[in-house]
């Protein structure tokens, strides 16, 4: 028998690692997902803001990095929208209007009493980079050019003309990739006015995110899928991140199940 499990066809093992990591996908069930301090730090602050509050999500991505950070957008509107907060997503990289319509497009179904212009609202990107930061804080309107990313104009908006400035945020989050990013933030906006801030970023730039968590720059994160899949386990609407980490939990046990079979055909065949 243990002859014939070590001359296996690799395909049968592709094919398994196929299965498991699609029953993974279609069936997540949140395996082993204990939120960490990082995480709960954003979901307790988020919480704690009173109804009404005007919340800037900043969505510094592009599509590479949707597996990680949508479903954190996804779970953070979700939770906001919960407890009655308002939105207003702005970006520094160019798809960032389409990243904010595809994350208030999924909750929104769940939530139809919803408007838009009132309870969100989607400027989209603009120019510039970290000036546009600097540009928002004495006037919105102006670092917007006047309209949404929908080209809607501004002042017809009437959740606009209570977020003039950036001040006006209770909370900054943003959803990041790279730079600009989260240093931009600190550097012009949060460090200098003391606005509460937050972030979610992708996994290999946790090394980096981290120093900044630990020092308060950052109130907390929501690290890689990881992070993301403990979110949408506080929120209780598990999504693509806790099926990530099922197939990853499910594919690493499996790969340890091989690797015990092999150590344990070995021991028994050695000796021919």
């Amino acid at each position: 028998m243990w002859e014939k499990l070590a001359s296996i066809d690799r395909r049968v093992i592709y094919a398994l690692m196929i299965f498991v990591l699609a029953l993974a996908l279609l069936r997540p069930i949140g395996l082993a997902i204990v939120p960490s301090a990082e995480t709960k730090k954003v979901y307790d602050y988020i919480e704690s803001l009173p109804p009404g509050s005007i919340v800037y999500l900043g969505f510094d991505f592009s599509a590479g990095g949707i597996p990680e950070l949508m479903p954190a957008a996804k779970s953070v509107i979700r939770q906001g929208f919960k407890k009655d907060l308002r939105f207003v997503a702005v970006g520094m990289w160019e798809m960032a209007g389409d990243m904010a319509d595809m994350a208030f497009n999924a909750v929104l179904k769940d939530f139809p009493n919803k408007k838009y212009g009132v309870d969100w609202v989607n400027i989209g990107w603009k120019p510039g980079g970290e000036v546009l930061l600097q540009k928002m804080l004495t006037s919105v309107n102006e670092a917007a050019v006047g309209v949404d990313f929908y080209q809607n104009k501004l002042d017809d908006l009437p959740l606009m003309s209570e977020f003039k400035t950036l001040k006006d945020a209770k909370m900054i989050i943003t959803f990041v990739t790279g730079t600009p990013g989260e240093k931009e933030y600190i550097r012009h906006v949060t460090s200098p006015y003391k606005i509460p801030f937050a972030i979610s970023c992708i996994s290999v730039s946790v090394p980096e995110i981290m120093p900044l968590i630990q020092s308060g720059q950052i109130l907390g994160g929501i690290l890689g899928m990881k992070g993301a899949a403990e979110y949408e386990v506080l929120v209780g609407a598990p999504g693509s991140a806790t099926a990530g980490m099922d197939a990853q939990s499910f594919s690493h046990a499996l790969i340890i199940l091989f690797i015990i079979l092999g150590n344990i055909g070995y021991i028994r065949t050695r000796k021919k």
